[in-house]
């Protein structure tokens, strides 16, 4: 469910992927532990709207459309509404901020059930556990892979808890598996590997956007240092986590970064500026990197 220009449809597809792992047993007593059926109005760092249906009431069916009317189509009628933009739904499932605070700011509408409104913020956490808790899935033989590339790369291995910065970069993974020539234009043009430092709860954690032409789905981010994925980067990025959470939804651009100390680099300064088009991978459907 990457949905692009929609960060925070990570979240989604977080809790949709944990629906559809359990038997139907277990997807029965999770949806009765809730008994509710929540609609979302996300809207983005462009203003554009996209909508989901997440039924935990009945099936535990979850559904999204760039409308209201065709996310609902099919689901149960919704107990609570929730308009809210995409990077504030990223911070409430990530724990870094309430839903009771954002709907008192003003960030947070509800309609319907006042109630479950506040209970979102759990109800995100309790399914981030319980996607950390599933074992990994079968695979099949790996998929052949671009020469001196590393290992193939899943959103499950890209996301780091705590790290709200790596649902951005699982997004780019997201958009370029789905679309190969959008990936191979985008290859055509950056011609790059990209280190990203992220100093988060935990320290510093890397991650590596293989840019370069010949990139396969699999080899094209990839989880941890240039040198573990034998890899040369061109230039390694360093910045907080939530700072690249603003490079992405368009809060910050990468020069106003750099100017302002936020945004480090060692190798191709050069490079380090175009970090700007690289995320609107996430971003935009058109976007050219």
């Amino acid at each position: 469910m990457a949905i692009d220009g929609f960060i925070s449809s990570a979240v989604i597809d977080q809790l949709s992927g944990v629906l559809a792992s359990l038997s139907p047993e277990d997807r029965k007593k999770e949806v009765g532990k809730v008994k509710a059926v929540y609609a979302f109005e996300v809207v983005n760092s462009q203003g554009k709207k996209h909508y989901f249906v997440v039924d935990l009431k009945q099936t535990g069916k979850v559904t999204d459309a760039a409308t209201e009317e065709e996310a609902a189509k099919g689901q149960p009628k919704p107990d609570i509404s929730i308009t809210v933009n995409d990077e504030t739904l990223l911070k409430i499932a990530d724990g870094k901020t309430t839903a009771a605070g954002e709907f008192m700011s003003g960030k947070v509408k509800i309609k319907g059930n006042m109630m479950l409104g506040m209970k979102l913020e759990p109800l995100l956490k309790r399914f981030k556990k319980l996607a950390e808790s599933l074992p990994p899935p079968p695979t099949s033989a790996p998929a052949p892979e671009a020469e001196g590339s590393g290992a193939a790369s899943s959103t499950q291995d890209i996301v780091a808890k705590g790290y709200q910065g790596s649902l951005v970069i699982a997004q780019i993974l997201k958009v370029f598996s789905a679309d190969k020539a959008k990936r191979e234009a985008a290859l055509k043009k950056t011609n790059a590997v990209f280190q990203i430092d992220l100093d988060g709860p935990d320290g510093i954690k890397s991650w590596v956007l293989n840019l370069k032409p010949g990139a396969s789905a699999t080899d094209v981010v990839l989880p941890g240092t240039a040198a573990q994925n034998k890899k040369t980067a061109g230039v390694t990025l360093i910045l907080k986590d939530a700072d690249f959470v603003d490079l992405a939804s368009g809060k910050l651009n990468g020069q106003s970064a750099f100017m302002g100390g936020k945004l480090k680099s060692k190798g191709n300064i050069m490079l380090a500026l175009k970090l700007d088009n690289v995320l609107k991978a996430a971003k935009d459907t058109g976007a050219k990197l």
